[in-house]
């Protein structure tokens, strides 16, 4: 399944509701999982972004749907990548 990295940035309703940050991290999730995905890891952050968060999702066009879902909150702005392991980086060096 493919891996996504999500560096995201906090809006000011965010920051201004942190003490719901909890209850909000959990819905990003219950809504990651309820598109068939795995939450695997995040972090908040000190710097350009505000936190980091690894996720696994069944495809591009089902992280778009969580993306969209999630910033309709209006709580955060995101840029993602798509990642993949070493291991699969090692295969494709080895097969050129």
């Amino acid at each position: 399944m493919p891996l996504f990295i999500v560096l995201g940035k906090l809006t000011d309703k965010a920051i201004e509701k942190m003490k719901e940050a909890k209850q909000r991290d959990e819905k990003a999730e219950q809504i990651i999982q309820s598109a068939g995905g795995t939450f695997i890891a995040h972090y908040y952050t000190f710097g350009r972004y505000d936190f980091v968060a690894i996720l696994e999702l069944p495809s591009a066009e089902i992280l778009a749907k969580v993306i969209i879902e999630i910033g309709q909150w209006g709580t955060v702005t995101t840029e993602t990548m798509t990642a993949i392991l070493p291991e699969q980086m090692y295969r494709m060096a080895k097969s050129t």
